[in-house]
């Protein structure tokens, strides 16, 4: 870890709080990092002060210059139940990567086939979208950087081969809510190809946490946009070849 700067400790302090309490801050009233560096240096004090494990990475590009935020672990197991909280949850469903070994940093160049051969598997996940700020995404993106990408959560499911799977971009997502279908599409990834994200940084890569390691989940954008379910609901997604989740709360 760097030297701490007090204004950057008082506000890692400020989300740490906001996940104890489960209020979120408001930026107004915080003295927010001024860049993307600034932005990974909160990440890894919530990460440490917190002790959490970095099970994996929340990869995007945003206008095109890559990014990412640590999924703090634990991850949830398949037919999770959410508890506590109240309101709308607010779910993206996705194409996540498990990583085989480690991606350690790279000056440049074409990585596509030193990432792939560390892809042991592609997997279906859901993530819950739940930021710590009361202006969510429309927070300065440094301070929403910071607040790891308003990662609240991630289900994985169970990863398959790489290797076995054509046509990446283009599977079949599928989503239903209590039995009636919100979502039925092919394709659909920001990026179109799921890699690409996870491709520009590991090239990119400039976080505090120690980078993409060995076991690490890997998730690179919703196929479905933000879906908002308010509860109770039961939430089933499915992939094509990827298998499927189910969600409850």
């Amino acid at each position: 870890m760097p030297p701490e700067i007090p204004r950057l400790a008082t506000f890692a302090e400020a989300l740490l709080d906001a996940r104890r309490r489960a209020v979120p801050a408001a930026c107004v009233a915080q003295d927010l990092p001024r860049d993307a560096a600034e932005g990974y240096a909160v990440q890894a004090l919530v990460a440490h002060r917190q002790g959490a494990e970095i099970a994996g990475w929340k990869v995007a590009l945003a206008d095109g210059t890559p990014v990412a935020a640590p999924l703090l672990g634990p991850l949830l197991p398949p037919g999770h139940r959410l508890t506590g909280g109240s309101g709308p949850d607010a779910i993206e469903v996705e194409i996540a990567f498990r990583l085989c070994r480690d991606l350690p940093p790279r000056a440049g160049g074409d990585v596509r086939d030193e990432v792939i051969s560390a892809v042991g598997g592609v997997l279906i996940g859901i993530e819950i979208v739940a930021s710590r700020l009361a202006e969510g995404a429309t927070a300065p993106f440094p301070a929403f950087l910071a607040d790891n990408l308003g990662n609240g959560g991630f289900v994985a499911g169970e990863p398959v081969p790489l290797a076995s799977l054509d046509g990446l971009p283009d599977l079949h997502c599928r989503v239903s809510r209590d039995g009636t279908v919100i979502h039925d599409a092919t394709g659909g990834h920001p990026a179109r190809d799921p890699l690409a994200p996870l491709l520009a940084w590991a090239n990119a890569q400039c976080d505090a946490l120690g980078g993409l390691r060995a076991g690490q989940i890997v998730t690179t954008g919703s196929l479905v946009g933000l879906l908002h379910c308010a509860r109770p609901y039961a939430l089933e997604a499915s992939i094509e070849r990827l298998g499927r989740l189910v969600l409850t709360a």
